[in-house]
């Protein structure tokens, strides 16, 4: 069920411009597919396509779903991989589409499928998502595990409960004396919470649909849902969270994903499609750690060989200030550094190296939508939770990672009012006929930018005026005594102002329900509505194709950033007696370095290997197998060895590596 999908509305390519879309599609999707529609056309690709497409079932989910990975690239070639994973929430239908129109865009593009290989997941809950398409409508990532959320003697007993039976789930508001929420002011179809240091006291209670099922006092707080698999993986992962799952990976269709990426070296970047969007808004710092950054005790035989106190605690900003002259030239002690240095815990934010990067693609993505004529304004997205699968392919496999969600809710644009450049003291210096030359209008402005009282009219005022009861300077003075005009209206969330907007101008309404009185079986006297589950990330259908093809090519060029390692030159010089001077420069022609910072901390991925190959060749400096484990973007390095050989001969330089491309040079010795 598509409880937000509309008729044709009049003036799309308005909403094109301001929701971020691309001219009109080629072709138009008839709905977000479901779990079964999404593989089907998963097997349709392939059979198309079956010299370049292979389908793998990765899992069978608790809800009796399998999750489907689509294999793209040319067999035989040992080229660095992609990994694209969408829509692991459960809640996010246009990331599932996102990443089907995704794969059928590089079958058909020789250029994305003859140097790289593709893994692409197109749906990674699909136990979660197949409820966008039941009755009642609600909104939930976990997957169907069943799971004993309020730790009683029975599981999933109290879920929601369609009490209006309009086919959705959305909220009751009840009157009570210990209420927290009162409507916003103007708009009373939103809700906010009492200000109590403002004189503000609370009216509603607010619940989700339904009733108490299992009498426990408590309102659906044991849904049918077990684990949201975008909060299983390991990084981060918190115990005992709601959704979070019993461990990490505990999950058949995170346990997969873990599996397949361990199993796969050669993946060399990581999308996702869903809530966050790391082009638009990049990863931030700014989480704390498990650690008290306020009291470190450094261990004793790291105190005795630094010049630290062992006996005392430090803060962490003393640490940096200590440790930062020991640092060799170029490299600053951080926070991330010192905590993994001294085994402090998990790193939780981006290293400095690695935001530059992600700096610097997120201002190519900003200036690409501008050159495409986007100039509407959206919220910011979500940053990834933790347990998420980004976090996880950043901080633990150390690969660039980068997000996209697609669609926005955009910020509604206010209306400017123009000032009428009045004020009292300079109607206090009119003549009646230069008061009276203003016109009704511009008078009528004036008055209401002032705050003057309803029975203040233009239309009053002029004739007070014309028939000499009242002067400009009399008037004036009158509006120094008013009270100034009230500026700080309480508004709501600011997001669900515009979440309301965009239902009331394009959904038809559709987007929320009115409140309406209903009589709850226990709480009494309630009324019944709120927001459609969806409508403030998932947009119509008719938009989808726009969306897509405005932002889909940009996957083109990330992947254009990856790193890639050649030799650049190699040259041999005799140094007499049958020895040779061997000598290399290894460049990395790629944007992105080889590997992130983060992959360099974690030792993760392997080095790339030069390994010098020949018949009768001894190498007698340096190493056969040399590492080339450090090499940031558009940058070069040299090695340097000694080797002995035939007077006449030659002998091959391989550059090998699973994630930036392999490479090979012939140099020949003696002749």
């Amino acid at each position: 069920m598509n409880i937000i999908k509309l008729p044709a509305i009049r003036g799309l390519m308005l909403l094109v411009a301001a929701m971020l879309m691309a001219p009109a599609p080629v072709r138009g999707i008839e709905k977000y597919s479901d779990p079964a529609a999404v593989n089907r056309k998963i097997e349709q690709l392939r059979q198309a396509n079956p010299s370049l497409v292979k389908v793998q079932k990765l899992a069978v989910t608790p809800g009796d779903r399998e999750m489907m990975m689509i294999e793209i690239g040319r067999e035989g070639n040992s080229v660095p991989a992609v990994l694209v994973g969408a829509n692991f929430s459960g809640v996010n239908p246009l990331a599932t589409e996102a990443a089907l129109e995704l794969a059928s865009r590089i079958v058909a593009d020789a250029a994305l499928n003859t140097g790289l290989k593709w893994y692409i997941v197109p749906l990674g809950n699909p136990d979660a998502y197949s409820r966008y398409f039941s009755k009642p409508l609600w909104y939930d990532t976990g997957n169907g595990r069943p799971f004993n959320d309020d730790t009683d003697d029975r599981t999933d007993e109290d879920g929601y409960n369609d009490l209006d039976g309009n086919g959705i789930i959305t909220q009751m508001r009840v009157k009570a004396h210990d209420g927290i929420w009162i409507p916003v002011d103007g708009e009373p179809r939103l809700m906010r919470r009492a200000d109590a240091s403002k004189g503000e006291k609370g009216i509603y209670k607010l619940y989700t649909e339904g009733i108490d099922d299992d009498g426990d006092g408590q309102y659906n707080e044991d849904a049918p849902g077990g684990t949201n698999i975008n909060i299983n993986f390991p990084h981060l992962f918190k115990n005992f969270g709601r959704r979070s799952g019993l461990y990490p990976g505990s999950e058949p269709e995170s346990a997969a994903i873990l599996k397949f990426a361990f199993a796969h070296p050669e993946i060399a970047m990581m999308i996702s499609f869903g809530q966050t969007n790391y082009l638009l808004s990049p990863p931030q710092g700014g989480r704390k750690g498990s650690f008290d950054t306020e009291s470190i005790r450094i261990p004793q035989d790291m105190a005795r060989s630094m010049g630290f106190d062992a006996s005392r605690t430090y803060t962490m900003a003393e640490i940096i200030e200590l440790v930062q002259p020991m640092m060799p030239p170029g490299m600053t002690a951080d926070e991330s550094m010192i905590a993994s240095f001294l085994g402090l815990g998990a790193v939780v934010n981006p290293l400095p190296e690695d935001l530059a990067f992600y700096n610097a693609i997120s201002s190519d993505f900003k200036e690409y939508l501008k050159k495409k004529g986007v100039t509407a304004e959206r919220f910011d997205p979500a940053q990834p939770e933790d347990g998420a699968f980004e976090m996880w392919g950043y901080y633990h496999l150390g690969l660039p990672v980068f997000t996209m969600d697609f669609w926005g809710l955009p910020k509604p644009k206010e209306e400017k009012k123009e000032a009428t450049g009045i004020t009292a003291e300079s109607l206090g210096k009119m003549t009646s006929d230069e008061f009276l030359t203003l016109g009704e209008e511009k008078i009528a402005a004036f008055l209401k930018e002032s705050g003057a009282p309803a029975q203040f009219t233009a239309q009053s005022l002029i004739g007070m005026v014309k028939g000499g009861q009242m002067k400009p300077e009399q008037m004036a003075a009158m509006m120094k005594r008013m009270p100034a005009p009230k500026t700080d209206e309480k508004k709501g969330d600011p997001k669900e102002t515009a979440q309301l907007a965009f239902s009331d101008k394009w959904l038809a309404g559709k987007g929320f329900t009115p409140w309406k009185s209903f009589a709850h079986p226990t709480l009494g006297e309630v009324e019944i509505g709120g927001f459609t589950p969806f409508s403030d990330n998932t947009p119509p259908e008719s938009m989808v194709d726009s969306l897509l093809n405005l932002q889909l090519p940009f996957v083109a060029e990330l992947v254009k950033k990856l790193p890639k390692l050649t030799i650049a030159e190699a040259r041999a010089t005799d140094k007499g007696g049958g020895v040779w001077q061997l000598e290399a420069w290894v460049a990395n022609e790629g944007f992105l370095p080889f590997p992130t910072a983060m992959g360099k901390r974690n030792k993760a991925p392997a080095p790339a290997i030069l390994t010098i190959e020949g018949d009768g060749i001894e190498v007698l400096s340096g190493k056969k197998r040399t590492p080339v484990s450090d090499l940031g973007g558009m940058k070069s390095a040299r090695y340097i060895w000694l080797v002995r050989g035939a007077k006449k001969g030659t002998l091959t330089l391989k550059l090998e590596s699973k994630q930036a491309g392999n490479d090979s040079e012939r140099i020949n010795i003696g002749g």
